[in-house]
């Protein structure tokens, strides 16, 4: 999950489990020594569901998206070595909300930490875990190892990073479903990670996003049909090049035109259905008649 997106939650268990009727402890650090009240044991178990079911999200789409990114580095102008993994440290949460990541996040009060690791990805090859200590080499440089210490004392770790895309895609939480981007990164929300229960059709939504970014397109841009449609059949493109099904997925949208007429109608921002539905097929037939293999986006 992003980090914003991380801070909001714990923020939102903050407001809501720290109130009047509530028994809570006082906890404080030596960086925030004024004492803060956290949830009792009742209404911890309660947030670490929910901080779990939000973690299982964001590990989902950050495994869609790095699959994405890496594959699709050839065609992104900004680049990064990247091995599946995130850390944070204290420092990076409100002195208000440094309670209960200390309590939440498997963090301690000095040092940076692995926050998360994307499944498949090198760092989870390597056997690294959530929590584990990095002493030094982060940012991952190409001859520089990881020092991790993982309670048993440091060692160096060779990881053979990967080139990615730029544009990661995080998790945010949101009652409505909903996926965009700023031109950097790009944001679902809970709701729409909930609502899609197939990986390929995920994938579908955050291509569409990647290729805006790929595109350079503006939040203007966005409120303009033709950048829709071509960022759907970029999407195509950037899923064939990462293996993902598209002819399947082309089919599953087709079969989900009819359930989503309604929300589609009254848009404002993207064509109607029929229209990306035939600009996809269109964009599907081209990719199966042209020549195997890795795939430019289409001028």
């Amino acid at each position: 999950m992003s980090r914003r997106g991380l801070v909001a939650l714990l923020a939102l268990a903050f407001t809501a489990c720290s109130d009047a009727s509530a028994e809570v402890e006082a906890v404080a650090t030596p960086s925030d020594p004024a004492p803060r009240t956290i949830p009792t044991t009742d209404r911890y178990a309660e947030f670490r569901a929910v901080l779990a079911r939000h973690q299982a999200m964001s590990d989902r789409v950050s495994r869609i998206s790095r699959r994405l990114r890496v594959a699709n580095a050839p065609l992104c102008d900004v680049t990064r070595l990247d091995v599946g993994l995130s850390t944070h440290q204290l420092t990076d949460y409100p002195p208000s909300i440094r309670p209960l990541a200390l309590h939440f996040m498997d963090i301690s009060e000095n040092g940076r930490f692995i926050r998360s690791i994307v499944p498949g990805s090198p760092a989870d090859r390597a056997r690294l875990r959530r929590g584990e200590e990095v002493i030094s080499g982060w940012p991952v440089q190409s001859e520089t190892p990881l020092v991790i210490d993982d309670g048993n004392g440091a060692a160096a770790i060779r990881i053979s990073a990967d080139q990615a895309c730029v544009a990661p895609a995080f998790v945010i939480n949101a009652d409505a479903p909903n996926a965009s981007t700023d031109g950097r990164e790009i944001e679902l929300s809970t709701a729409l990670v909930l609502q899609v229960g197939d990986d390929s059709a995920l994938a579908l939504i955050i291509a569409h996003e990647m290729a805006h970014v790929l595109r350079g397109h503006s939040a203007e841009d966005g409120l303009r049909w033709n950048a829709e449609l071509q960022a759907d059949a970029d999407a195509l493109t950037l899923m064939r090049n990462a293996g993902y099904d598209i002819d399947g997925t082309v089919a599953a949208w087709e079969a989900g035109v009819e359930a989503h007429r309604d929300s589609q109608a009254m848009s404002a921002t993207h064509p109607p259905l029929e229209i990306r539905l035939r600009n996809l097929e269109s964009a599907l037939a081209a990719l199966k008649s042209g020549p195997s293999g890795f795939r430019p986006l289409a001028d």
